[in-house]
């Protein structure tokens, strides 16, 4: 009886060890990560026996297939290309309201540089002794008033030609931006 119970039992286990594959395909083919099929040994020893030949020398490697997420009918494609597209056409439309305001401060500079010269003008013109002397006593109540109520520190601000200075890097940099957007989403 153990004969027959020794038979059964070693038939059975050559029949799930012929179902039991060691082979496992080197990382490196196609199917890497992967085990190969039961009846065969890995494609790394199938290439070595003779199975698939080796390119003749000078000869190109086989073409990659391209990613699927690189393929132009993908959908996650298409729409991450709206997206690029979509942010490109915000900032080009942010430089543009900057490029407003960008406008009206240079406008403001000229006004005030304007005035500036016809201040200058205005007080190289030769003046009489009255007006040399009002002028006088007008800085010094101007200077006694100061020194009675000291001011608290004012905050400086900006100047225009600092904030026109501003503007202008913001508004190239958010074209930049769009121009890269663009160029990125033109390789999907």
């Amino acid at each position: 009886m153990s004969d027959t119970w020794a038979t059964r039992w070693a038939a059975s286990w050559a029949a799930e060890a012929q179902r039991f594959n060691m082979t496992h395909v080197p990382a490196g083919s196609a199917t890497g990560g992967q085990f190969g099929t039961s009846s065969g040994g890995s494609s790394a020893a199938k290439a070595g026996a003779g199975g698939a030949k080796a390119p003749a020398k000078g000869a190109k490697p086989p073409a990659k297939p391209p990613a699927k997420a690189a393929h132009p009918g993908n959908p996650a494609n298409a729409a991450r290309k709206a997206r690029l597209h979509a942010q490109a056409k915000a900032d080009r439309a942010q430089a543009a309201k900057l490029t407003i305001q960008l406008h009206a401060l240079e406008k403001q500079e000229a006004a005030a540089v304007a005035a500036a010269a016809k201040a200058k003008t205005k007080a190289s013109a030769p003046k009489s002794a009255a007006a040399v002397a009002a002028a006088a006593k007008a800085a010094a109540a101007k200077k006694a008033a100061a020194a009675k109520h000291p001011k608290a520190p004012v905050a400086h601000k900006a100047t225009l030609k600092t904030r026109i200075a501003g503007l202008r890097k913001q508004i190239s940099g958010l074209l930049a931006s769009a121009k890269a957007l663009d160029a990125q989403a033109a390789k999907l």
